[in-house]
Order: C-alpha cells, then structure tokens, then sequence
C-alpha cells in the first residue's frame, strides 16, 4: 500500500439525479432551502414559468428572473411525471432532494 493513499480522500458524490440536481442548485442558491415552482403564475392565465425560492427559515429569496426561469426549468425537465400541467406546482427540497406538490 502506498504510504499517499490517505491523502485524497474520496469525495461523496450524489447518487441520483434529484440528488445531483439539488447539489447544483445548492451551489447556485447558497442560502436557499426549498424551491417553489409553478407552471402558471399568480397573475397570468396562461403557463408562466414562477419560481419562489425560501429559505430554512420560511423567508422569501429573490432570485434574478433568468436564473429563475433556467432553474424551473432544469426542475420540470428532471421530474416528468409530476404532473405539472394539472397541479397548482410543487416544491423541491434543495436539503434532501425531494419534490412534493404545493399545498393550496
């Protein structure tokens, strides 16, 4: 055995792809916990990507629209079959990579 063996430890990398997604957007929204993301916004009829970033204390972020609108749709585009069309929208976990529909 090499005596550099335990010099670079291995780093732990996510397993999935929810949980890779949630370590990417963690790296991009250091301080948020959970994103919200709706496919119709609040004041449009029609679909309008809305996203709404809290953070572990229930506080609203603000997130440049740009980045908003890329990151909802990197979430849409990772969980098909969430059924976003028929939903008021879900939220992603950013601590543990979970997605769970929007409570009314």
């Amino acid at each position: 055995m090499s005596p550099t063996t335990d010099c670079n430890p291995k780093v732990e990398t996510p397993s999935g792809p929810a949980e890779r997604l949630a370590a990417q957007l963690s790296s991009m929204l250091p301080e948020v916990a959970v994103v919200q993301v709706r496919l119709q916004g609040p004041r449009t009829l029609w679909p309008h990507l809305g996203l709404t970033a809290v953070n572990a204390s229930g506080r609203t972020l603000r997130v440049p629209r740009a980045k908003a609108v890329t990151i909802a749709r990197w979430i849409i585009r990772s969980f098909p079959q969430a059924g976003w069309a028929a939903s008021g929208g879900h939220a992603f976990d950013l601590r543990t990579a979970e997605l769970r529909g929007l409570e009314a």
